[in-house]
């Protein structure tokens, strides 16, 4: 069965009960990490006993076709139902993991299949989707938006509240891996302590620092502008501090998009300014000049086609023997190289 969208969230916390296997997959790694973890702790009583979660590397199943039913059929030592996780390149294990799944009945244990993103063409997905006893789970990188509500819940949820100015601001530089977002709410909380419950903008900034919140910022806006010096410095201290090459490839993913919608409604004939504001959330207030002259200079063409120089440097990080510095920088290059030009046109009208 396919969960659309709106009902995933709901899916997590209580899952089907005709769903006796469910994959979750998507390029988001860390919304489907945190899904699978949900999903575990929904299930069994001690995530961490190994006689109530078996994990199988998706490898193991080429040599061991029918390992997983085996796991998902073998009745527990101390009773109630079990999970059974893979994890893995599941494109190569695909016959073994829909032939199990085909054979699942009552009574098994869920099996809970961990995936990066896989087209809809792929045979473990298409499965998923249509079988009655499984289920699917797609999980799509995170926008601002959705960030700002998964940072703002978990500050709820312990006591506190964040302006939104700051809230904006510390969304903005994690948006796409939920993993990263949960992490720095952690870092936020820890630094505010119990005494002041109020966040503002000087506490995210004081508190993440030199973590990326201002550096990804900087960085997308001297990549849209041109100033490949600039972003190359900002790059090189980021990946020095062990940021994940995809994280900066999403942060610009998002920028670029938002560059992009914003210059749809312009060429409709809306003004700039109204065309920022409508953005959610809407631009922040320090990036307004610098968005405003890039969102003139660069074209829709030219937003696509940076869109799909970002989306192909995110595939080849990903696969296997990739180097995703180097690929992070030849993609941030070759954005300056062509904002640049548009940028310099525009200065000579």
């Amino acid at each position: 069965m396919k969960i659309p969208p709106r009902n995933l969230d709901a899916f997590v916390k209580k899952p089907s009960p005709d769903a006796l296997a469910i994959l979750v997959y998507g390029p988001d790694e860390g919304l489907v990490r945190e899904r699978i973890k949900l999903l575990t702790q929904n299930t069994v009583a001690d995530p961490q006993d190994p006689f109530s979660v078996v994990d199988i590397p998706a490898e193991r199943l080429s040599d061991a076709p029918t390992l997983l039913l085996d796991e998902a059929q073998s009745i527990s030592m101390l009773g109630g139902q079990r999970v059974v996780r893979v994890r893995g390149d599941v494109g190569k294990a695909g016959n073994a993991i829909v032939n199990a799944v085909k054979a699942l009945k009552d009574g098994d244990n869920l099996v809970l299949i961990e995936a990066g993103p896989l087209s809809p063409r792929s045979p473990v997905r298409a499965h998923f989707e249509t079988a009655k006893n499984a289920a699917a789970l797609p999980c799509y990188v995170d926008d601002s938006r959705d960030i700002s509500r998964v940072i703002s819940q978990e500050l709820r949820e312990q006591g506190y509240r964040i302006a939104p100015d700051a809230l904006e601001l510390m969304a903005d530089s994690v948006v796409g891996d939920r993993a990263v977002a949960r992490g720095e709410v952690e870092k936020l909380i820890t630094y505010m302590g119990a005494a002041n419950t109020n966040i503002a903008l000087a506490d995210v900034v004081a508190a993440v620092g030199d973590s990326g919140v201002r550096q990804m910022d900087d960085l997308c806006t001297h990549t849209a502008s041109g100033r490949f010096a600039e972003a190359d410095t900002i790059l090189t201290t980021l990946l020095s501090e062990d940021t994940n090459a995809v994280l900066i490839l999403r942060a610009l993913q998002n920028y670029f998009m938002r560059l992009h919608i914003a210059r749809a409604r312009l060429d409709k004939g809306e003004s700039a300014d109204d065309a920022m504001k409508k953005l959610k959330p809407p631009v922040f207030w320090k990036q307004k000049a610098g968005f405003e002259r890039q969102l003139h200079a660069l074209d829709a063409a030219k937003l696509e086609q940076a869109l799909s120089v970002l989306a192909g440097a995110e595939l080849r990080c990903k696969q296997t023997g990739a180097m995703p510095e180097a690929t992070l920088g030849r993609a941030v290059l070759s954005l300056c190289h062509m904002t640049g030009r548009a940028m310099a046109r525009r200065r000579a009208y």
